[in-house]
């Protein structure tokens, strides 16, 4: 009996090892792998002919894949060559996205409405499939009652430029451009000339973020009305300077009606200099420093700030506001700079420093800072030439005074001028020097 026993619990040993594994197995398979269709062309899908389907793989978890396999399966209604059917990638790292297009073809009989498409995928080395499911639809006008035209009529991007590590808005004005209520057709239908929007949706090929999802049924827009629909983005911080393209897919009431253009954006990474204009000048209130304060930058920056900063020094004003800057634009910043105490970076004993000039400012939302740091040169009173000659400036004002003082002096008490006072003196020392020759001679 008790053989019996351990020969049961035996089996069922090995059947839930056995389970264990396979459902392991499954969840390898799926953790880390999130499959998104991003975009199908045309829409709605057309019985018996080609569709296009963009398909996106992003690995979520924090390893990296191996041996990824991802497939579109061919049913009754969709259908794929098995060279077209399949994207094998040897890695697929962390935070990482790929895409893929896969070209199918819809059957001439398929029915209209929505229908599933498989899409299955495999990673490291495994054998196990795991499915998703999207919904596309097929056939021919949703909105059968309304005929309106919609055109992109404005797109415009907050920021205007972006820098890495930004976050902004694109903003997509789409408008009917229907001037009647309503359309007569070759057979003498009439139709309204609402637009219909089903859905908007904006795609990256790129390493730009779109942060927003697709937006669905936002109705219908009459005749020269407009729509503005946001779609929030971010730049990573190692995205390279460079002009970007998004995808923008607008479906409308039908195939006829969709609108699927580029959006373009641009990264630049310059922002505002300052560059020193002149020499750093000294003064008898301190020194004095002027930097020219430019925007590099191709669009305009906001709330700019240059603020300076240094151990052992003061500045006036502490904060050079300038505000808006536009592409190009430069200003002019002055600063008088005092000795506070002991620098921090003493060059030859003289008491000089560098100055570091920091300018904030705002791109859209987006907070940023950029630095250079400027010699300003020895901050202790200059020793030169210059002081002894204007010493000498001072004795010759002051011996000319005592000069002046002195004339009006004997002209008051002696009535003599000074001019005459000197002849008179002169003439003393004359006949003094003739007395003593003469006694000489004797």
């Amino acid at each position: 009996m008790s053989k019996k026993i351990f020969k049961s619990a035996l089996r069922l040993f090995v059947a839930a090892m056995l389970l264990l594994s396979i459902f392991s197995g499954v969840s390898s398979a799926a953790v880390g792998l999130k499959i998104t269709l991003v975009d199908q062309t045309p829409y709605p899908a057309q019985p018996g002919q080609q569709i296009r389907f963009w398909i996106q793989a992003e690995n979520i978890g924090d390893g990296t894949l191996n041996d990824v396999t991802i497939q579109v399966v061919s049913d009754g209604v969709f259908s794929a060559s098995s060279s077209e059917s399949s994207k094998n990638y040897d890695n697929i790292y962390a935070g990482t996205k790929v895409y893929h297009e896969f070209i199918m073809y819809v059957a001439s009989d398929a029915p209209d409405g929505p229908r599933e498409l498989t899409v299955r995928y495999r990673t490291n080395n495994t054998t196990i499939w795991v499915e998703e499911k999207f919904t596309v639809n097929i056939g021919g006008i949703v909105d059968t009652n309304n005929r309106g035209t919609l055109i992109i009529e404005n797109v415009s991007a907050t920021p205007e430029v972006f820098m890495p590590g930004d976050e902004g808005i694109i903003w997509v004005t789409l408008k009917n451009n229907a001037t009647n209520q309503t359309v007569s057709t070759s057979d003498r239908s009439v139709y309204m000339t609402n637009a219909r929007i089903q859905s908007a949706d904006l795609y990256s090929k790129d390493n730009i973020i779109v942060r927003s999802e697709a937006v669905n049924d936002l109705g219908l827009i009459a005749p020269g009305d407009t729509i503005r629909i946001p779609f929030r983005i971010s730049i990573p911080e190692d995205t390279p300077a460079d002009t970007y393209l998004l995808t923008l897919n607008i479906t409308g009431s039908s195939y006829e009606y969709n609108i699927k253009r580029n959006i373009e954006i641009k990264v630049d990474s310059s922002g505002i200099k300052a560059i020193q204009s002149k020499a750093a000048v000294m003064g008898a209130s301190g020194k004095t420093i002027e930097i020219d304060i430019v925007n590099y930058h191709q669009g305009t920056l906001r709330g700019v700030s240059i603020v300076p900063a240094a151990e052992g020094m003061s500045f006036y004003p502490t904060e050079y506001f300038i505000g808006e800057m536009k592409p190009d634009d430069l200003y002019t910043a002055k600063f008088n700079i005092t000795q506070s105490g002991a620098p921090s970076d003493s060059k030859n004993g003289s008491g000089g420093s560098d100055v570091e000039f920091k300018a904030v400012y705002y791109n859209g939302d987006n907070s940023h800072e950029d630095s250079v740091t400027l010699d300003v040169g020895s901050m202790a009173p200059a020793q030169s030439s210059g002081g002894i000659f204007t010493y000498a400036v001072y004795l010759i004002i002051l011996l000319l005074i005592a000069a002046v003082a002195g004339h009006f002096y004997l002209k008051k008490k002696r009535d003599m001028s000074l001019i005459g006072w000197m002849k008179v003196q002169k003439a003393n020392i004359q006949a003094k020097r003739a007395a003593k020759k003469g006694k000489k001679q004797t």
